[in-house]
């Protein structure tokens, strides 16, 4: 049986959580209607707002700046959702602001996001219709379209492949990979020694076209030095110098010179053909003496190789060649 004080116990319980929720209830609930708020209208046409409840988050770029605080049907357009937003006093709409319906975390929620405008563009009154923007919703059920497309077609190609016809095919198909490719691995185990060759060879060239660009860079360098030289300069210069002098200087005068050398050049050269033709046989004769002097000069070599005492006591070698000496 109750007793009384289990009922004043009771009783005070019931007291103090009524006075909490009225205190929660003044903290929490009234000061969104007694606070000075702007009130903005969204209209969205076709798109599930399902998820979206009144008192739910309305947020510009990730801050809380309201709630939502109605959302009805457009009794002008039954296809067409209004929704009723209480944001901060001073929030700044503009004219071409956009709200979306995005997702709050995994819970299935979702929250009222607003895209900022640009600065250009005017502020939207209090009370004006803010342009909705493409929902997530919306995203998620183009791409769902697009991706069940591509997985149809995926299937009806993956369904011609699997036919009877198409399945003989490519078994046949198959087949004859594997025998090429077990003739083709049967080749490379018999020509692995010549493979690895190349492969030597190949190395080897590419070192030599290595060292046949180092010094083709080498050769550049060097033509680039040469071509910034002192003396390559001189050298032009002289030649324009020749140029300029040859240009300036008397081309009948200096052929006329030309021919005078010419002239004189042949007058020489035909004393000189005639003086040696006159000395032929002396020379001829100082040449056949010059060679009979070699001979006995070996001949002595010879016989003093032989018998060295020949230079202390003298003596007639035998048979020496006399040629010219009795002359």
């Amino acid at each position: 049986m109750v007793t009384k004080s289990q009922k004043i116990r009771l009783g005070i319980f019931l007291t103090v959580a009524f006075l909490v929720l009225l205190a929660t209830i003044a903290v929490v609930v009234v000061p969104r209607y007694f606070v000075k708020r702007d009130t903005y209208f969204i209209g969205f046409r076709d798109i599930s707002v399902t998820g979206l409840i009144e008192g739910g988050y309305v947020k510009y770029h990730g801050l809380n700046v309201g709630f939502v605080s109605r959302i009805s049907i457009d009794p002008r357009d039954i296809r067409r959702v209004i929704v009723e937003v209480s944001l901060d006093q001073g929030t700044p709409i503009k004219e071409d602001t956009q709200a979306e319906i995005n997702f709050l975390g995994i819970t299935g929620l979702k929250v009222i996001e607003i895209r900022s405008g640009s600065n250009e563009s005017k502020f939207l009154a209090p009370g004006g219709f803010i342009q909705p923007g493409r929902s997530i919703t919306d995203e998620i059920t183009g791409r769902a379209e697009v991706i069940a497309d591509k997985a149809e077609r995926v299937l009806n190609n993956i369904a011609v492949l699997t036919d009877a016809t198409n399945r003989d095919k490519m078994i046949a198909l198959i087949d004859n990979t594997n025998r090429t490719l077990t003739e083709f691995y049967g080749i490379l185990d018999k020509n692995n020694a010549v493979l690895a060759a190349t492969l030597t060879n190949a190395e080897i060239i590419t070192a030599d076209l290595k060292e046949t660009v180092v010094l083709a860079r080498r050769t550049i360098g060097n033509v680039r030095s040469l071509t910034r030289s002192d003396s390559l300069r001189q050298v032009l210069g002289n030649l324009a110098q020749f140029s300029k002098n040859l240009k300036e200087a008397d081309l009948v005068e200096l052929i006329v010179q030309l021919n005078q050398t010419l002239d004189r050049t042949n007058n020489m050269l035909a004393q000189v053909d005639k003086n040696f033709a006159s000395n032929y046989e002396d020379v001829v004769e100082t040449i056949t003496a010059a060679r009979e002097t070699i001979d006995n000069l070996n001949q002595f070599s010879r016989l003093i190789s032989e018998d060295p005492s020949i230079l202390v006591r003298g003596g007639k070698p035998k048979d020496a060649p006399d040629y010219r000496l009795e002359k």
